[in-house]
Order: C-alpha cells, then structure tokens, then sequence
C-alpha cells in the first residue's frame, strides 16, 4: 500500500519521516497563494519501487511540484545553537503537470508507465519518504470565497489502481491581500547566470534567461532587482576583477564622458515586463570600506578598456569628475523612464566603525548629487544613521533593534551568519517556521524593505569557482545562504521551498495590513505578542503550528469583519 501524509509547507520531509502532524484543512484569502505538501512512502508490500502518477481534481487552480534533495555536508560553524544534521534536504521544486496522459512503454520485466511531456517519473520507494508539494493560486490570482476541496489521487498499476487518496480542504475568505508595500531584493547576479548557462553577458540568450529568472523572483515576493550600471564591486578580492556586467555604455575624451543607457534601457524594460517594480543601483564604491571605484569601462580612443578600478582612490578628484558627470546623465534617464523615485541607490556595501573615515570619504565625494532620491546601504552600526552618513539604513537582523523607534524607512537583511538565538533566516537546515517568521517580524517594527545578497550566486567564497547547488555543497556552511533558485536544463530556474516559505511570510504581514484596516494596528501588535510574547528580532515560533494557528487567527479575524 502507499501511506500518504498531507503537510503543512513548513514542514521538511527528510527520507528519514519524523515529521509533525497532518494538516488537511486550510483557509486563504482570495488572492493568497497557498502551499501545503504530501508526504509518501510504500508501506506492507513486498514492493520495493512503485511507479505513482498523480492526479488532481478541484476548482481551484493548482500547481503540482516534486520535492527534490540537496546536499548539505557541513552545519558546524555557522552559529548555530545546535548545529542540525548534516545529509540531504528537501528544498528543489520541481515542476510537475497537472494531469498528464500516462503511457506504458511495454517492458515485461519492470514497470514502464511514463507521462507524456515529463521526462522524469515518480516513483515511490520502501525505505524512503519523499513529498509532492502543491501551491493553489501560485499566481495571486482572485479565487471564488467558499470552501473547496483539493483532491489528490496517486494512481499505480499503469495509472489503473488508485493507490492513495488525500482531500485537502480550503476555505477561501472574501478579502483581499493588499498591494506589496515593502520593498524586497536578493541581489541578481548576471555573471553567475551568464556562467552557469554557457551564454555571452547580454547577449539574446542572456535576455531570455533574465526574464525567466526575473519572472520567478517577481512571482515570489521580490520586487527589487540589482541594476549592474557597472559591474557590482561585490564580494572581489582586492585587486582582482569578476567578469564584466556593465550595462552604461561609456566614451571618456581626457575628462569628458559621454553615456549610452540604451543596453540599460533593455535590461528595464525586461526586468519590468517580468513583474519587477524596483531597481537598485549597483554600487558606486568598492565592498567594506569604500577605498575605490568599481571596475568601469569605456571606449577611449577607440578601444574599449578599464578606466577605473582598485587603483582608483574613491575620493580622487578624477572619480569624482566622472560622477559630477555621470549622476546626473542617470537620474536624467531614469527620470525619462519614470523610474528616478524607484530607484535605490548604493554606496558601498557593508560600512563599519573600522572604515567609517573611507565610507564617509566616499558620501562626500557623491556630495549633494542624489540629493531627494533613495539611498541606502547594508550596515550593522546606527551610528551612520544618527550622523546622516547613511539616509536609508538597511540593518543586519542582530542590529536592528538599535534603529526601531529611531528612522521611519527602516531596512533589515540578514545573512548567513545571523541565525542564533532563533533568528530568522533561509538557511537549508533551518525549521520552516523560522524562515516564514520574518514576515510577522517585519510587521511589527514596521519594516520598509528587506534586502538579501544572493538570488542566484553560484560562486565560492570571494567569487572563486562556480558550483551546482543541486549536486555539490559549496563553501558556505549551512547551505542555501548564497542562492534562492537552483539553474533549470531548459533555462527555467527551479524554485526552492525556502523561496516559496520567505514569500509565505511576506504575505503573512500582508495580511496583517488587511486586518489592520479593518480594525487598527494596535489590535494586530496585540495579536502577535498575546500568540509570541515580546517580539525581537529573536523571536523564533515555539513549533511550526503555533505560526500557522496564528496565521488561521488572523484570516479568521479578517472573515469576521468581511
């Protein structure tokens, strides 16, 4: 027989089994997407391996993936409490269709269904679970108010024998998500993508990959994507270069430049038909400490060459020449485009106490010329926020607190390093629960924007060697830290769990801001720390169903008010 398991999206189905308890019903408002999960095993046959084909009957509109494994060899020396397991981990989501026709091949001596389209078969194993994860309304479509019923069917012996039913039930409540009002990036990496499919930066086939993977982010809850007006001066070692994504097309004459946005202009306008809103400029100064300007290039005397770089002191007259020249060249283009108000802009990444002197070198150098406009950078200390150093502190997770109360545009990131003590984070081996937490999180303290460095970085440490997630663990421990998509054959990126659980959580505050018109943001801050107690930025969930019966608290105080 097969012995099914229907879960909520916040549980990891190891192979090992010992996860928590079944979930069959669910409530949505009418433009949420809703994930919830499967879990499958043969159990009291002599099978070893069985064929299954799934099959789904609702109303609603559902999308099917298979739940794939990821390596994660080492847990040791991230910060963790209590370091997890090293072993494979469920995150890959592969896309399944929804009610193929099912083929036998005809092999007397194994099973031999297969389905049309598909070039892989499930198959269901006697010493392993494995999961099917299913999203209603992935696409934040509005779906009918009521309650519905999810039927899921997995059919064996050449798809004749129904092996195991599930009917999952969903309520959908009339009201709305409304709009995203916070800002969110994980910074896209063109170098990685160009690499990690064989293609020249730019070129058509770039732009097909661009649009795919933009579309997936901008499915997703990112709304922000990194705009390389010059290659991102990010995670280089000093004095090396990683390979050019420079969009501004530029000719320097002594002192003179002249810029071509048209390339730029491209790379928008494909960003935009994907479902991006935002930009954020690339910065105009080198990571942790602001010392030099970026790799630049240009056509100069008919050949196109670097004329800036490590050897290019930041807050030298002839960089600074070339931004008195090139800020306003920008703006005025991004202007023409509607897009100057947004648009966040960079200085460099990272400040601290040690390079205040160089970060504020390099402010001074840009002077008043982003003067009204949005700019920001990734810090630890408020103190570049209490001097005016910084206009738009986007605060590590372990430092934010320092700021609530203090700036009303408020940022948070986090990397992989920020997960003691229960913090939120997207790590591999990370419970779901504290992944999706960030949302109500970002509620309570009134978060602006959430920004992350790595959509899509297929590199080592300091951007030596490139690796595959979805075969090799790389240099950073914990896994997942420096990537949220794995690279798709067909130049689809295959989305994550974790990527679907971050947007989980961003709707989760999404719904607050809907209960919060109905009734007013004193009542939800009750309603979280009444569920959470005092909320920080350490406040992790006490198990996965403590978020989720929060969550069902506050789609049921909305349905009371509709």
């Amino acid at each position: 027989m097969l012995k099914t398991v229907v879960l909520s999206s916040l549980e990891k189905v190891k192979p090992e089994g010992n996860f928590g308890a079944e979930v069959k019903k669910y409530t949505a408002l009418k433009n949420d997407p809703l994930s919830f999960q499967i879990a499958f095993k043969l159990e009291n046959t002599d099978a070893k391996s069985d064929p299954v084909h799934i099959r789904i009957e609702s109303e609603l509109d559902v999308s099917l993936y298979y739940v794939g494994y990821v390596p994660v060899i080492h847990t040791d020396n991230v910060g963790f409490d209590n370091p997890p397991p090293v072993g494979i981990y469920p995150d890959m989501l592969h896309k399944r269709q929804i009610n193929p026709k099912i083929v036998d091949e005809g092999y007397p001596w194994a099973s031999s269904t297969f389905e049309v389209g598909e070039d892989k078969r499930i198959n269901a194993y006697n010493d392993a679970w494995q999961s099917i994860w299913l999203i209603v309304n992935e696409n934040g479509k509005n779906m009918p108010t009521g309650k519905h019923n999810v039927t899921v069917k997995f059919l064996t012996n050449c798809g004749k024998t129904v092996a195991a039913k599930c009917v999952v039930s969903v309520e959908i409540i009339g009201a709305k998500l409304p709009q995203q009002k916070l800002y969110c990036t994980n910074w896209f990496h063109c170098d990685c993508l160009a690499d990690a499919y064989g293609v020249e930066v730019f070129s058509e086939e770039f732009f097909v990959l661009l649009k795919n993977y933009a579309a997936c982010a901008a499915k997703n809850g990112q709304n922000m994507i990194l705009l390389p007006a010059f290659t991102p001066p990010l995670d280089t070692p000093i004095g090396t270069e990683r390979k050019t994504v420079q969009l501004v097309k530029i000719a320097a004459e002594n002192d003179k430049y002249t810029f071509d946005f048209s390339l730029m202009k491209r790379f928008i306008d494909v960003c935009l038909s994907a479902g991006i809103k935002y930009f954020e400029h690339s910065h105009l100064f080198t990571q942790w400490g602001a010392v030099a300007a970026p790799k630049i290039c240009a056509i100069v005397n008919g050949e196109y060459k670097k004329i800036f770089g490590w050897e290019t002191k930041a807050s030298g007259k002839k960089y600074k020449k070339f931004l008195e020249q090139y800020i306003p060249a920008v703006l005025k283009f991004l202007k023409g485009e509607k897009l100057d108000k947004r648009t966040l802009f960079h200085i460099a990444d990272e400040p601290t106490e040690s390079n205040r002197v160089t970060y504020t070198a390099a402010v001074n150098t840009v002077g008043s010329l982003l003067d009204g406009y949005m700019v920001g950078d990734a810090l630890s200390d408020v103190v570049f926020y209490e001097q005016g150093i910084v206009k738009t502190p986007i605060a590590k997770t372990r430092d934010a607190i320092d700021f609530v109360g203090k700036c009303d545009n408020l940022w948070i990131y986090y990397t992989g390093e920020e997960i003691k003590g229960g913090m939120s984070n997207r790590l591999i081996p990370i419970p779901s629960e504290r992944n999706r937490m960030i949302g109500v999180q970002m509620y309570y303290f009134d978060i602006k924007g959430f920004l992350h460095w790595a959509y899509n970085y297929y590199y080592g440490v300091l951007s030596h060697g490139k690796f595959d997630p979805k075969y090799e663990a790389n240099a950073f421990a914990g896994g997942g830290t420096s990537y949220l998509v794995y690279t798709g054959a067909d130049g689809e990126p295959i989305q994550s769990m974790r990527q679907k659980v971050f947007y989980e959580g961003i709707n989760d505050m999404r719904a607050l801001e809907t209960l919060e018109k109905l009734t007013s943001r004193e009542y939800c801050m009750k309603l979280i720390t009444d569920t959470f107690g005092e909320m920080n930025f350490y406040k992790a969930p006490k198990t996965a169903e403590q978020l989720l019966q929060f969550r069902e608290r506050v789609n049921k105080e909305i349905k009371k008010r509709v």
